[in-house]
């Protein structure tokens, strides 16, 4: 149906695609084909719109997750009725396919028209994240429809056409929660972000969230356990001298208490605000 011809030939003319999905231009007859047939097979009922349940229930089919109907609806409904007709349709798929075409393009390192497990474990290194060999084999794998072990255009743009990612560290944390490796805590922001993605702050307030989670996590905890381990330490050693029988460990149990109550409290409750 010429979807393979069209896409093949990306490379050469990636100029002209790029502008034609930022301004809007008319679409080729190809595209505009294979635009309509998948608008076809969304729209259930055949009123020539598209609504979020029948997003949903496409995107199912296509073992996608539900909420992300609700954002190729944000990013489409440009007037706002909640429908997508097949103008606002056709023009986002051809904006994602422009951001789809540029990261393929800075995956490919060697500009050969297709992406092998190196490339990627390379592009994944250069964002900090270390995965094995055979990490990047399995997320090779989820996108490789006829076994080549490499992906090209087409099965690049076919499996993220409608999974409204728009970088490459948005990528990497679906590969993450896709094939269920850490991509650990040095994940470095790209040159690939935009410039307007850079000054919204965006990135970094992800970055920085990240961070103080961590440092909440170990200031915030580490003094509560030592205080739950000397709780439990003085529990044991006064419920032993209590069991005591023995009249002539009376007064040493009292001294040993007083000394053991008067620390907790010097030590720990007026932390607290509290009154032993």
């Amino acid at each position: 149906m010429g979807e393979d011809e069209e896409c093949s030939s990306a490379p050469s003319r990636r100029g002209g695609n790029a502008e034609n999905g930022k301004n809007g231009a008319a679409l080729d007859p190809e595209r505009e084909k294979r635009y309509a047939e998948l608008f076809e097979q969304l729209d259930l009922n055949k009123d020539g719109r598209l609504d979020i349940n029948e997003l949903r229930t496409g995107l199912a089919t296509r073992g996608l997750q539900l909420r992300e109907a609700e954002k190729i609806v944000l990013e489409s409904d440009t007037n706002h009725d909640g429908l997508l007709d097949f103008q606002e349709f056709s023009q986002y798929l051809q904006t994602h396919e422009k951001r789809l075409w540029l990261m393929f393009h800075r995956l490919d390192h060697n500009n050969d028209g297709q992406i092998d497990v190196g490339e990627i474990q390379h592009s994944l290194q250069k964002l900090g994240v270390e995965v094995t060999m055979e990490q990047a084999s399995k997320i090779l794998q989820s996108m490789d429809r006829d076994g080549t072990m490499t992906i090209d255009w087409n099965e690049w743009r076919d499996h993220f056409l409608f999974n409204p990612l728009h970088n490459m560290e948005e990528i990497v944390h679906h590969w993450k929660h896709s094939h269920m490796f850490d991509i650990g805590e040095h994940l470095t922001v790209p040159d690939e972000f935009s410039e307007r993605e850079r000054q919204s702050g965006l990135v970094w307030r992800q970055l920085v969230a990240g961070a103080m989670a961590g440092a909440v996590s170990r200031t915030g905890t580490a003094p509560l356990d030592r205080l739950k381990v000397f709780l439990q330490v003085v529990i044991v050693v006064i419920v032993f001298f209590k069991t005591m029988s023995f009249e002539h460990w009376k007064p040493s149990y009292s001294s040993f208490s007083n000394k053991i109550s008067f620390q907790l409290y010097s030590n720990y409750f007026p932390v607290f605000g509290c009154k032993f």
